[in-house]
């Protein structure tokens, strides 16, 4: 079955997150800023990078390699334009996350946002947790249930609609657990709530040993 994602028109995804329906473009932003400032790594993998949204914040005299990783190819099209002559380098690859091959040992950050939802994620987990140095972060965003909107919620944007059918809510404590055997102890939990009424699950952990 072709994944959703691939049908999705960059325009209508931005649109749809920036929606004052869902309103999830600007907290992500701030979000991702906000760990960049926090974590100060060096070299930063961002998970279903899309079209870059947050990555602008990115201080080039502290981060000098940001990898970006999306099945997309038109998003990662986008990011490139938005970032012609980065101070820092950047890389984009397209790519399904259930086959792309981690760089072991490499990256100070792990950024995955609104990714584990879409993807067979404890497998994920395995394969991030080595692309992380010693100490390295990974961050995680995950949206909690509503008992008021659904899981994608309707915008005129109607082609987000197709996510439906591939979108599975996580559980925090479960990704914690599962987190905690593969060497990645939780360092800071949040619940943010969101104006549409929905809210994310801000995690951050740390790689031990």
């Amino acid at each position: 079955m072709p994944n959703p994602w691939l049908a999705i028109p960059a325009d209508d995804y931005l649109g749809h997150m920036a929606s004052p329906e869902v309103g999830q473009h600007q907290a992500l932003n701030r979000i991702l800023r906000d760990v960049l400032v926090r974590v100060r790594p060096s070299s930063v993998l961002a998970l279903g990078c899309s079209t870059g949204n947050g990555l602008e914040h990115t201080d080039p005299s502290v981060t000098t390699r940001v990898v970006g990783v999306d099945v997309n190819p038109v998003y990662l099209a986008r990011l490139r334009q938005r970032f012609p002559r980065p101070a820092f380098t950047l890389e984009t690859h397209s790519a399904d996350l259930a086959a792309y091959e981690f760089e072991p040992g490499a990256f100070d950050l792990v950024h995955a946002a609104l990714v584990f939802e879409y993807v067979e994620w404890p497998r994920l987990l395995g394969r991030v947790a080595p692309a992380l140095r010693a100490e390295g972060v990974l961050s995680v965003v995950l949206q909690v249930p509503s008992s008021s909107s659904p899981a994608v919620t309707p915008t005129a944007f109607t082609s987000l609609r197709s996510l439906e059918s591939i979108f599975r809510f996580v559980v925090p404590d479960v990704l914690v657990a599962e987190a905690a055997a593969r060497g990645l102890a939780v360092e800071s939990r949040r619940t943010e709530p969101l104006p549409s009424g929905k809210a994310f699950e801000v995690l951050r952990f740390a790689k031990r040993g």
